[in-house]
């Protein structure tokens, strides 16, 4: 039998699930870059609510909220930083150099 989980405080479920949500986040702000150009530069800009719902999520708060506690854990690994130049609305993600390497040498060849 396999022993209960600690409480997290998170719903069910979202522990096993924000791992892929953030994968799914990067390979989609990858593809965004590379269907921008894929400049030297690596930045996207993207409305969350955008993204949220391209990832299948609602616009719910809780949703928005678990795109951007992804989004958080991408940042802490180091993969992008994200700023929000315009104060709001629109976010501007950069891709690591690494993650931008990575891609180049698996879609550009």
């Amino acid at each position: 039998m396999t022993p209960p989980r600690p409480h997290t405080g998170r719903p069910a479920g979202d522990d096993v699930a924000m791992p892929a949500l953030s994968q799914r986040l990067e390979m989609l702000l990858v593809l965004r870059w590379l269907e921008a150009g894929a400049d030297d530069r690596a930045e996207v800009s993207v409305s969350p609510s955008q993204v949220a719902e391209e990832m299948g999520l609602g616009p719910e708060r809780s949703d928005l909220l678990r795109l951007m506690t992804a989004l958080g854990e991408l940042e802490e690994r180091g993969v992008v930083r994200v700023s929000w130049p315009g104060g709001g609305g629109e976010m501007l993600v950069e891709l690591s150099d690494d993650l931008r390497r990575d891609a180049q040498s698996l879609f550009r060849g």
